[in-house]
């Protein structure tokens, strides 16, 4: 996909699906969060993964 396809076809998500995601496919979606650009570089991210419903309703 193209830079500007990409930027110009987002969508706000606002109702999300009650399914599991995958390891897997939340270490890719960090890692290209990570790509994007910071002000100061390289930033000691932590992650916190929630997946039990009970468990996230103890966090809110």
């Amino acid at each position: 996909m193209e830079v500007y396809n990409a930027i110009y076809s987002r969508r706000i998500v606002r109702d999300f699906k009650d399914m599991p995601v995958s390891d897997e496919v939340l270490e890719r979606i960090i890692n290209a969060g990570l790509q994007a650009p910071t002000h100061d570089h390289l930033r000691n991210w932590e992650f916190v993964i929630i997946k039990d419903k009970q468990d996230k309703e103890n966090a809110l």
